[in-house]
C-alpha cells in the first residue's frame, strides 16, 4: 500500500509550472507521437498489417452505418459488409503475406477509384464497432488508396491523443522523471506501428497507458474543482477507448483501475470517493461497460468456423507450459514483429529495448521504494500468465494464436510502474546518470528508425534484398518515396530524444550538478544566500617599491 507522498517546496512548485503548462505539453507529446505514426501509415503497403483488409471493411461498412452485420452468404463464418468496391478488394492485396522475399510489386490493379456499393464480408464483424466509427469515417470522402491512408492516419490521430494523454498525466505526478522514461521506453516500435494501422489493437495500447497514467495522477496529485472535472473526462475518454477495442479489454480495465488505486494515497482516494465527480465517472463508466459487455454476449450469429475438438487435461497442461515458455518471444514481439508476423525488428532494434526494458526494471525492483513495487510483480505476473491462460481457453477451437502484440496494453503500465517505483524511491540523476539516459534514448530511436527502413526493405526488394538494389534501382515506392519518408523519421526521432532529455532534466524535483556532485535546487538556494551574505574580500594593493 503506498504512504502519502512527500514531497520537497520545490519539488511542488516545479510540478505546479509543468501542471500549468500540461496542455503544451500534451501538444508536443501528441505531435511527437502523431509523426512516426503517421510515417509508418504511409510506409506500409496496403493491407500489410495483420488482419487489415479485413479491419477496413469492417470500418468502411460502419461508416455507412452498418453497426450490427449480419452472417454474409458468400462465407457464414463472417459476417458481411457493404462497402465500396476498391475496400472491398483489399483481400486481394495481400500477395506478400508470410513471404518475406515477396515485394509489395506483387499487388494486383486492383485498386480504383469505383465507389460502386458490394456486398463483402470480414473477420472483424464481432468487434466493438466504436473504433471502426471513430477510424472509418474517411472512407466517405475519399477514394483508392487515398480512403485506406485515410482511415490510418485517423487511427493514428486516435492513439497520438491517447498517448498525449499518457505523457501530460505522468507530468502532473509529484514526481515524474522515471515514470515519463519508462512511458517512452514502453512506445516500442510496435506500438507506433498499431497506431499507424487500421487495427483496434494500436488504440487498445494508447488508451491504457493514457488511462493508467491519468488515474495515477487523480489519486496521488492534488487536483480539485474543474481540474477534477478535466480528470474525470480524461478517464472517461481513455477507459471509452480502451473498452472499445477487444473483449479482453475489460481485463485490462480492471487490472489498471485495481493498480491505479492501489498506487494512490488512501486519504486522497476516498475523498474523491465522496464526490459528485466520481460518482458520476463511476457511472458513466458503468453504462459504457455494460454496453460492451452486451455487445460481447450478444454477437452476431454466425455459423462456427471450427467446431471445438475435445482436448484433454494433459494437453492443455501442456498448451499452457508451451504458451510460457515462449515469454522471451512474446517480448520480441511486442517490440516488433511486422507485417503478417513475417518480419521481426532488425537485431540492434531488439538488443535496444530488451536492455532498457531488462535495466529499468530491475533497477526499480532493486532500488524502488518497497510500497510500490509489488505494483511492478503484479503487472508482471498478468503478462507472463494471462497469454498462457487464454491460450488454454481457445486452444480447443482455434489453436495457438497469442501473439506479443496482444500484452501491450498492460506492458505499458509496467514500465510506467517501474519508473514511478523509481520516482518514489526518490532516485535521482547527475550528470553522468543523465548522459547515459540520453544516450539510451539514442539508442532507442536509433531502433526506430532501422526497424522503419528495414521494413520499409522487405517491401521494396524483400526481407533479404540488397540494401544497393533499394537505393538506386526501382520498385515499389510508398507515398512521397522511402528516401523522404526515412529523412522526416529520423529528424523527428532526433527531436524527440532532445525534448524527452529536456523533460528528464527538468523535470520535477530535478537536481542539478557541480563538479560530479549532486547538487538539489533546496542546497543551490541556501548555498546562493550564504554567498550573498559572506563579506567579500578586501584587495589589498601592495604599495611597496
Amino acid at each position: 500500500m503506498a504512504s502519502p507522498l512527500t514531497s520537497s517546496p520545490t519539488s511542488m512548485e516545479t510540478t505546479h509550472r509543468w501542471e500549468q503548462r500540461r496542455w503544451l505539453t500534451f501538444l508536443v507529446a501528441f505531435i511527437a507521437v502523431l509523426v512516426p505514426s503517421m510515417l509508418w501509415a504511409l510506409a506500409s503497403p496496403i493491407g500489410s498489417v495483420p488482419d487489415e483488409p479485413s479491419h477496413a471493411i469492417k470500418a468502411a461498412a460502419v461508416a455507412r452505418g452498418e453497426l450490427v452485420p449480419g452472417p454474409w452468404a458468400g462465407n457464414p463464418t463472417l459476417t458481411a459488409a457493404t462497402v465500396p468496391e476498391n475496400i472491398a478488394n483489399a483481400h486481394d492485396l495481400v500477395c506478400f503475406a508470410f513471404k518475406p522475399e515477396v515485394t509489395a510489386d506483387c499487388q494486383l490493379p486492383v485498386r480504383n477509384t469505383d465507389q460502386t456499393l458490394v456486398t463483402t464480408g470480414t473477420s472483424a464483424g464481432l468487434n466493438s464497432p466504436v473504433f471502426y466509427v471513430l477510424a472509418g469515417w474517411p472512407s466517405l470522402f475519399l477514394t483508392g488508396d487515398a480512403a485506406f491512408f485515410g482511415m490510418r492516419i485517423a487511427g493514428a490521430v486516435l492513439c497520438a491523443m491517447a498517448l498525449g494523454i499518457m505523457f501530460m498525466q505522468l507530468t502532473l505526478l509529484p514526481r515524474f522523471r522515471w515514470a515519463v522514461a519508462g512511458a517512452a521506453i514502453a512506445v516500442t516500435p510496435m506500438v507506433v506501428y498499431l497506431a499507424g494501422s487500421i487495427n483496434p489493437n494500436g488504440l487498445e495500447v494508447a488508451a491504457a497507458g493514457g488511462l493508467f497514467a491519468t488515474l495515477l495522477a487523480t489519486f496521488r496529485g492534488r487536483q480539485v474543482g474543474r481540474r477534477l472535472v478535466e480528470q474525470a473526462g480524461f478517464a472517461l475518454l481513455t477507459a471509452s477507448f480502451l473498452i472499445s477495442t477487444r473483449s479482453i479489454s475489460l481485463l485490462w480495465l480492471l487490472v489498471i483501475a485495481l493498480v491505479a488505486m492501489l498506487l494512490g494515497e488512501r486519504d486522497r482516494i476516498l475523498r474523491l470517493f465522496r464526490t459528485p465527480i466520481a460518482w458520476a465517472l463511476v457511472l458513466a463508466l458503468g453504462v459504457v461497460g455494460i454496453a460492451s459487455v452486451l455487445w460481447y454476449l450478444n454477437p452476431p450469429t454466425l455459423a462456427a468456423q471450427t467446431p471445438p475438438s475435445a482436448v484433454s487435461p494433459v494437453s492443455l497442461a501442456f498448451v499452457f507450459l508451451f504458451t510460457e515458455l515462449q515469454t522471451v518471444d512474446f517480448l520480441f514481439g511486442m517490440v516488433g514483429v511486422f507485417g503478417w508476423v513475417d518480419t521481426s525488428a532488425p537485431s540492434l532494434t531488439i538488443a535496444a529495448w530488451t536492455s532498457c526494458i531488462t535495466l529499468l526494471v530491475a533497477v526499480a525492483l532493486l532500488w524502488g521504494k518497497r510500497s510500490t513495487k509489488w505494483a511492478i510483480w503484479v503487472l508482471l505476473a498478468v503478462c507472463i500468465l494471462v497469454p498462457g491462460i487464454t491460450q488454454v481457453a481457445v486452444y480447443a477451437q482455434h489453436g495457438f494464436i497469442w501473439q506479443g502484440r496482444y500484452m501491450l496494453a498492460i506492458f505499458i503500465c509496467l514500465l510506467i510502474a517501474a519508473g514511478v517505483a523509481l520516482d518514489d524511491a526518490g532516485l535521482g540523476a547527475d550528470g553522468r546518470v543523465r548522459h547515459f539516459v540520453t544516450g539510451a534514448y539514442a539508442f532507442l530511436f536509433l531502433g526506430h528508425l532501422l526497424a522503419f527502413v528495414m521494413v520499409l526493405r522487405r517491401y521494396i526488394v524483400g526481407a533479404n534484398g540488397s540494401l544497393s538494389d533499394m537505393v538506386f534501382t526501382d520498385g515499389w515506392e510508398p507515398p512521397f518515396g522511402w528516401k523522404t519518408l526515412a529523412i522526416i523519421f529520423l529528424v523527428d526521432s532526433v527531436l524527440t530524444v532532445v525534448l524527452l532529455r529536456r523533460v528528464f532534466v527538468r523535470s520535477a524535483g530535478a537536481e542539478i550538478t557541480r563538479d560530479d556532485q549532486l547538487v538539489t535546487p533546496a542546497e543551490r538556494l541556501e548555498t546562493a544566500e550564504i554567498e550573498r551574505l559572506e563579506p567579500s574580500p578586501v584587495v589589498r594593493t601592495d604599495t611597496s617599491g
